[in-house]
């Protein structure tokens, strides 16, 4: 039996949140991977069912989370956006290609609303951090690992609520999402 996360999470955010938005779009269609990177079961039922999943929650009048899902078809799109932004900003043929190289190869898999997002990396299959600022601050410049693998990134994510956590750094260790760091012990109540 596969793990509807997103079924999941709504019903717990139903009993414990304030559902601020709330959007999905449901489809049917076949998937095997994601950009040639094989998924677990429970992985596949998302990209399979969803084709939009937008869900904004707070507690007690504070933000708290958000998911705004990228889904199968739109991957190559994000991508591409993604790739014309690194380019508008930097020459990547001369001396700054090295800092947005990493980038390049990213596939955005999740966006928040200030601009950061959930990259799959297509290169080693890491779900990394794409921090909208990180030109300007130079922290995490070649992504923060968020998970190992994209199934590891439901799977963790999901355990802390999918919560927009705002340090991520903090709540992460080498192999991404760290589910028994102090940290994230606010995010499992």
């Amino acid at each position: 039996m596969t793990n509807n996360y997103f079924g999941n999470l709504i019903e717990y955010l139903k009993e414990n949140y304030e559902i601020d938005t709330f959007k999905q779009s449901l489809c049917d269609m076949e998937v095997d991977n994601i950009i040639g990177i094989e998924i677990d079961d429970n992985v596949k039922n998302i990209y399979e069912h969803y084709k939009l999943f937008n869900l904004v929650w707070f507690k007690e009048g504070k933000y708290w989370g958000e998911i705004n899902y990228v889904p199968y078809e739109d991957l190559d799109k994000e991508h591409e956006e993604l790739v014309e932004i690194m380019k508008e900003i930097y020459d990547t043929n001369g001396d700054k290609y090295e800092l947005v190289s990493d980038i390049m190869n990213w596939y955005p898999l999740f966006y928040f609303g200030n601009g950061d997002a959930f990259c799959l990396d297509k290169r080693n299959g890491n779900v990394v951090l794409y921090e909208h600022e990180v030109y300007d601050s130079g922290k995490n410049l070649h992504g923060l690992i968020i998970a190992r693998t994209i199934d590891d990134l439901y799977y963790k994510w999901s355990k802390i609520h999918f919560a927009d956590v705002y340090y991520w750094d903090k709540i992460c260790n080498d192999e991404g999402i760290d589910i028994n760091s102090e940290f994230a012990h606010k995010y499992l109540l």
